[in-house]
């Protein structure tokens, strides 16, 4: 498992995030995945309703020789749900899980686990997974935020992955109080190009927050203006000791090979050896 070496020797590791299909198109899945080609040390498997299931995607990924996050959503989720779901991916030699909430709409069932109830039954099913938890630095109280993401830490998460990052240096608090609370966790940024007026709005709607000023006159300027700050941004996050990996997210869903090419070329430039 490249991504997990990676994060446990110290290395910084790179994930892909991807959506797969509405139906289990292994050509298309496997396009998607391809995208950054070997930069890419794992490769994020987002579960959202009417598509292929985050896990039947991730086990599928596995089979071809690519090493898949499973993303283990509990909303709406029963404990049988997710113990039935732990042993298919055990079963399959999945060893590397995101455990969220998830943002579909859906209600819980009276035995839906917590995020850390759900960690814990995936530390039990799986000992030697990597487990991972999400935290949102942009919440509207970020203490509340820390708070709440310390027990998902001592149920048995190894990294955190965060929204996406545009400024490495805002995330040095969130970082250190964590690293007092839980020594070893691995810090896991995401970032995205944001190559169009409409990728700003959308971002800024998804994380319910303005880009700072001077960012948002920067990325007004165009396509060559994104790119710039993507490069900017995983060089700032390479270089910070506040990182310890990056996740790659695209704001299409099945991007041209020209994208996939300039994520790996901000990457090299970095330093990243791919």
């Amino acid at each position: 498992m490249r991504f997990a070496d990676r994060l446990r020797s110290g290395q910084f590791a790179v994930a892909l995030e991807i959506t797969p299909p509405q139906r289990p198109l292994q050509s298309v899945l496997l396009r998607r995945a391809s995208a950054l080609g070997h930069c890419a040390d794992a490769v994020n498997v987002i579960q959202r309703p009417g598509r292929q299931s985050s896990l039947d995607a991730s086990i599928s990924l596995l089979r071809t020789g690519i090493e898949p996050v499973w993303h283990l959503v509990t909303r709406g989720a029963s404990r049988g749900d997710i113990a039935r779901d732990l042993v298919s991916a055990r079963e399959a030699g999945i060893g590397q899980i995101l455990v969220i909430r998830g943002d579909h709409a859906t209600h819980d069932l009276p035995d839906t686990p917590a995020i850390r109830e759900a960690i814990g039954l995936a530390r039990e099913a799986l000992p030697g997974a990597l487990i991972g938890a999400t935290f949102n630095q942009y919440a509207p109280d970020p203490g509340a935020a820390l708070r709440n993401l310390l027990p998902k830490l001592r149920a048995g998460a190894d990294f955190i992955q965060t929204q996406p990052v545009f400024d490495p240096q805002a995330l040095a608090p969130f970082v250190q109080r964590l690293r007092d609370e839980c020594p070893g966790v691995a810090f896991v940024p995401m970032v995205v190009p944001l190559l169009s007026p409409a990728a700003v709005d959308g971002i800024q709607r998804r994380l319910g927050f303005r880009l700072p000023e001077q960012l948002a006159r920067r990325l007004a300027g165009g396509p060559e203006s994104g790119w710039e700050v993507l490069s900017e941004t995983i060089a700032g996050l390479v270089a910070s000791p506040l990182a310890d990996g990056a996740a790659i997210m695209t704001t299409e869903m099945d991007p041209p090979p020209a994208v996939g090419e300039r994520i790996v070329s901000a990457l090299r430039a970095a330093g990243i050896d791919c």
